[in-house]
């Protein structure tokens, strides 16, 4: 069985979450591993930052791969990375096959639910519902859901 955090790429091979994230992130601006590492944990609050031993392997490896390459050192010896085309057209595919991802995202939202809610009203479990019905509905109209949600925000805000 394919993990929860993997997805399937066009030639068959499955990457991690972390490997897609090291492709996202190099498509917005060429960086260093330690650039990327201070992002992700920027991104999570600190809550999570990988290590370097897994990091710089996949780094290799996906430089082995084709996906990126140095683009450049800079003084300090530093290897500063960047996305090639292959890499490119690897991240376009799995973000177009996103609904796939957002299927087995939502069973991970069933156990999440089920080890840290206490029942099936709580809050959390009526987020993951408003964001999955959003999405789905955010498909047909646009403008529709948006406004819905803005108003659900203006909403929340006016709670003393």
């Amino acid at each position: 069985m394919m993990g929860l955090w993997r997805f399937r790429c066009k030639n068959g091979k499955y990457r991690g979450f972390l490997v897609i994230y090291i492709l996202y992130s190099l498509r917005n601006k060429p960086k260093s591993g330690y650039e990327m590492l201070k992002e992700i944990e920027e991104k999570t609050r600190g809550k999570w930052i990988p290590s370097k031993g897994t990091l710089y392997p996949l780094l290799r490896q996906l430089e082995q791969e084709g996906l990126i390459r140095i683009g450049r050192t800079d003084r300090r010896s530093k290897n500063i990375f960047e996305l090639t085309d292959s890499g490119k057209k690897i991240l376009k595919q799995i973000q177009k096959d996103r609904e796939e991802s957002r299927k087995r995202i939502l069973l991970f939202k069933d156990l999440f639910i089920g080890v840290i809610c206490k029942d099936k009203s709580d809050i959390e479990n009526v987020l993951f519902e408003i964001r999955d019905i959003a999405h789905e509905k955010h498909q047909r109209d646009k403008e529709k859901t948006s406004r819905i949600l803005k108003r659900c925000l203006s909403e929340l805000k006016r709670i003393d």
